[in-house]
Formats: C-alpha cells, structure tokens, sequence
C-alpha cells in the first residue's frame, strides 16, 4: 500500500465530521443516529430487538432524518434491508441498491447531515453469513473483494464515511486502499459494531 496509509485529513475534510470527532463536548451534534432503509412505499415498521427503532422506506427516513437533523444530531448511520437477497449479497454493492439509493436521497435533502454507511453482506445474503460461502465456509479473501466494493459504491452515492461492520481478516486494510484507488482517499473509515436489524 502507498504511504501514508494513515490520513489524520478525513476527518477533518467537513465542519460536521471535525464536530463529530472533537473530544472537549458531548452535544446531540456529536450523535450518530441509526436509521434502517427498506424497500417499498410508506413503510414504517418498528425493529422488534430494539424498542422505539424503526424501519422505514426511503420518503419516510427523509423526513425522520429531517427531525433528527432538527433535534441537533450531527450524523446518522444508514443500515440497508433489501427487498431480495442472494449468495453473493450483490444488493450490498448495486448501484441502484436500497443503501445507495438513501444516500442519494438523504444527501440531496439534507446535505450538511453526515451519512455513515454499514457495510457488511449479512442482510444481503441468502444465508445470512457476512461474506460469500464456499463450500461450507466463509471465504474471506473473496469476501474482503465485496466489501470494498460494497464501500466504493457507498462512497460513490455520497456517503460521507462509510463504517464496516462484518468480521473479515484484513477488511480495513483493503477497503482503504480501494476507496483511495478509486478516487475516495478523503471518505473516513468508522469503526463501529452493528446492531442486529
């Protein structure tokens, strides 16, 4: 990988990511908001493992990111479901998928609230693993592949960070280096846990 691999920049690159990552205050600004995505028209329906959590389609997350923004939250944290799924999680990295879309949608409504996209394949997947299985197993060389991919087209729909959250060997290193090659040196990396969805 090409020095620097470390590029302090990115998260200074915007007034709302420098806001999010100062350590003097603790405000709503400094938030990040879950919101889960689902195909469809008017959907909004309430995530059972999480009470007061809920899903919505993407007219109805537009508007609730609009009360979050309003609320003062500086970012939120985009989490796909899609409408179908498969063995390889291609929903995951298709540009017109479910988390793509919303990224669109909520940058165009909302520029100055920072997007962070999950990116993993597990909700994407027929057999719910986090990556593509080969014989039985996880596959994590072929797995790291989907993940950067899944990051670059997040990144190309205008997600300001983009934050993985599947259990891959070497995931960080890869997607780095892909968004950089891929003109996206200036979109951070969030670590991050993901709740289930």
């Amino acid at each position: 990988m090409p020095f620097p691999s470390t590029r302090l920049r990115r998260l200074r690159r915007t007034d709302t990511l420098r806001g999010l990552v100062r350590e003097t205050e603790l405000s709503p600004a400094h938030l990040i908001q879950p919101l889960f995505v689902v195909a469809g028209e008017d959907v909004r329906e309430q995530v059972e493992s999480m009470p007061g959590i809920e899903r919505f389609s993407i007219s109805g997350l537009v508007e609730e990111a609009g009360e979050i923004a309003a609320a003062g939250v500086g970012a939120v944290l985009l989490f796909g479901v899609p409408a179908t799924k498969d063995e390889s999680g291609t929903g995951a990295y298709d540009d017109e998928g479910i988390v793509q879309m919303a990224v669109r949608a909520l940058k165009e409504a909302h520029p100055d609230l920072a997007v962070i996209t999950d990116v993993c394949l597990c909700e994407y997947t027929s057999h719910g693993h986090c990556g593509f299985v080969r014989e039985g197993e996880v596959d994590n060389d072929i797995t790291i592949e989907l993940l950067a991919k899944v990051a670059i087209s997040h990144a190309e729909a205008g997600a300001d960070a983009v934050a993985p959250s599947d259990m891959m060997d070497g995931r960080i290193g890869s997607i780095r280096f892909q968004l950089d090659e891929e003109g996206h040196s200036g979109v951070p990396i969030v670590s991050m846990r993901a709740p289930t969805c």
